[in-house]
């Protein structure tokens, strides 16, 4: 049986023409939320149980169950999150202390004095950073959460912003969950009259039968025509999802006197179009872009491309969430007109040793979950068959194997590979490698390995009696360090 896939997509909205009691009925709501949530955030790591603790905060601040629960699951959730930070932080620290102690401990390796100070200086501060995570682990405690932000509390302590300010950013926002049995959101309810959209919310107020007051304030909805959203219509998107009843939950973000408003829903599921029965699209994910390689459905190189993107090196915020949808909106569109499906890299950077330098600075602007996320919902969107696939050795192979063949650079080699191995094919290792790069009396063993411990001994090979220190070395000299050529 097929397992079904949800993606869910988060649209950005924003209120309009709220009049001055609006803006006092909401600010006052955002006031008691954020309160309850550090209400119930201290209650919680003092052992009060979930159930109870939603009663309680309902009698105290007269909510109804359904946002003190939501209240108290956002203060749960950053619990959670602290939790989870810590373990992920532990195990990176000692992962990255373990990596500087085997480099220290390699007899076989040369150090200067000068690399060996630095990195026992760099083991230090990695060992301080191990110790104080664990010891929240061993404590079973969490490290202070400051509502507001730091960055805004030292503001506030150095005189930088009023008192008013700093309230404000610690009481700026709503959320509420969906619920199906409430046709989507009972809290906040995004309708439709004669048009127009408005977020219908619930406020503390009561009426004779005790029910919410509710209020009515105009929602714009992104459409098309921005050119900052790609070219998606998430007004079309989201009126549709509504007309299901399917739930969707809402967040009200208070910033710069404007109300900013997060609904997130589920994309509806669409029958895939553009398949592999047709070729696939191979792609290299790198720090400035994506490296295509199209592929037919024997394994045959077609063509080959690179989609760079330099600003997504150094930009931040909205703009680089920008170039990357117009990155995903590119590879998309070549994927439909071709119709064929994509495959890429089933990459993931957890955990890795930062003890070069040159690769923590890379890894440091890296977006790839980023652009994994946004592609996979626009292909989900647009009906394009996304394939993943284990990333072992794809660039080495593609390097060795196709770069010299198709006259590609090694992104683009390794693309090819990722698109091949979406197929299962295997990639053996040409003869003329073989001869050159393994020694004689392992030939016979040498056919028995795993087709990626082959490559790895090729790789390994190459680099210790060629020297091979970068690609590009290796492309422009390949024959004659083969021999090919004198």
């Amino acid at each position: 049986m097929k397992e079904m896939k949800i993606v869910k997509i988060t649209m950005k909205a924003i209120l309009i023409n709220e009049t001055d009691i609006n803006k006092s009925v909401i600010d006052n709501i955002m006031l008691v939320f954020c309160t309850v949530i550090r209400y119930s955030f201290k209650k919680i790591l003092n052992g009060i149980k979930i159930s109870e603790l939603e009663k309680m905060a309902a009698k105290k601040y007269n909510l109804n169950i359904r946002q003190a629960k939501d209240a108290v699951e956002s203060a749960r959730q950053t619990i959670r999150s602290q939790k989870e930070l810590i373990k992920m932080n532990y195990d990176d620290y000692s992962k990255k202390v373990k990596a500087i102690e085997k480099i220290l401990s390699d007899k076989n390796k040369k150090l200067s004095d000068r690399k060996k100070n630095a990195l026992l200086s760099k083991l230090a501060k990695r060992q301080r950073k191990l110790d104080y995570w664990n010891n929240f682990i061993v404590t079973n405690t969490i490290p202070s959460v400051t509502f507001g932000t730091k960055e805004m509390f030292l503001r506030r302590c150095k005189g930088l912003i009023t008192n008013k300010e700093w309230k404000d950013c610690r009481n700026n926002r709503i959320y509420s969950r969906g619920d199906k049995t409430k046709n989507g959101n009972p809290n906040l309810r995004v309708i439709v009259k004669d048009n127009m959209t408005f977020l219908e919310i619930s406020t503390l107020e009561k009426t004779e039968s005790n029910r919410a007051v509710k209020i009515q304030v105009p929602i714009y909805l992104p459409q098309e025509l921005s050119k900052k959203i790609n070219g998606i219509n998430y007004r079309q998107l989201f009126l549709n999802h509504l007309q299901t009843g399917e739930v969707y939950q809402v967040e009200i973000i208070k910033k710069n006197d404007k109300y900013y408003c997060h609904i997130t829903f589920e994309l509806p599921e669409t029958d895939v179009i553009y398949t592999g029965h047709n070729g696939v699209i191979g792609i290299d994910t790198n720090p400035d872009g994506f490296a295509l390689t199209m592929i037919d459905n024997k394994g045959n190189y077609k063509w080959h491309t690179y989609l760079k993107q330099h600003e997504l090196l150094y930009s931040k915020g909205n703009r680089r969430e920008n170039l990357c949808g117009e990155l995903i909106a590119q590879v998309v569109k070549i994927a439909k007109v071709y119709e064929c499906g994509i495959s890429i890299e089933n990459l993931k950077f957890k955990n890795d040793k930062d003890v070069n330098s040159k690769f923590a600075r890379i890894k440091n602007n890296f977006i790839y979950s980023k652009l994994l996320t946004m592609l996979e919902s626009a292909c989900y969107r647009e009906g394009v068959e996304l394939l993943k696939v284990h990333p072992a050795y794809t660039s080495k192979i593609g390097l060795y194997k196709y770069c010299h063949q198709y006259g590609m650079v090694v992104h683009n080699g390794a693309a090819m590979v990722i698109a091949r191995r979406s197929y299962k094919y295997k990639e053996s290792v040409p003869q003329v490698l073989i001869d050159k790069y393994v020694n004689e009396k392992y030939k016979y063993k040498f056919n028995y390995y795993h087709e990626w411990k082959k490559w790895s001994i090729i790789d390994r090979n190459i680099k210790k009696k060629e020297e091979v220190k970068n690609p590009d070395f290796w492309i422009v000299n390949r024959k004659i360090l083969l021999g090919l050529i004198v």
